[in-house]
């Protein structure tokens, strides 16, 4: 009795692990998507993530192939979904790659990171 006490117990607290993990937000989708290559310059990003984030500790930082920063705007959510994070870029990008580093807090205020990057072809 006490061995099923024990195992029941076990599948219990890899159940409670496992939702907390996946309820850490996660990137769904980006515009300009990861890896893309665009024929203009892109007016903002749109990040999507799998639950809503708190804008007040989420954002981003975009630098060209040299590592220099790009002028972004006040990052915003949706007004329809609470899950995507809109920046706007507020300088035209030159023809090269980009990469993206995001940062978001989730409604259960865990923080994650990520980069990915995109290129801009005319």
């Amino acid at each position: 009795m006490v061995n099923v006490k024990i195992g029941m117990l076990a599948v219990a607290v890899a159940f409670s692990v496992a939702s907390a993990a996946a309820a850490h937000p996660q990137l769904k989708s980006a515009g300009p998507a990861p890896g893309s290559v665009v024929k203009a310059s892109p007016k903002a990003l749109r990040i999507q993530f799998n639950e809503g984030i708190v804008l007040g500790f989420s954002g981003v930082e975009v630098t060209d192939a040299a590592g220099k920063k790009q002028p972004v705007g006040e990052a915003s959510l949706s007004a329809t979904d609470k899950n995507q994070l809109i920046v706007p870029l507020t300088a035209e990008l030159a023809p090269g790659k980009y990469t993206v580093a995001w940062h978001a807090v989730g409604d259960d205020t865990h923080k994650v990171d990520g980069k990915y990057s995109f290129e801009v072809k005319p």
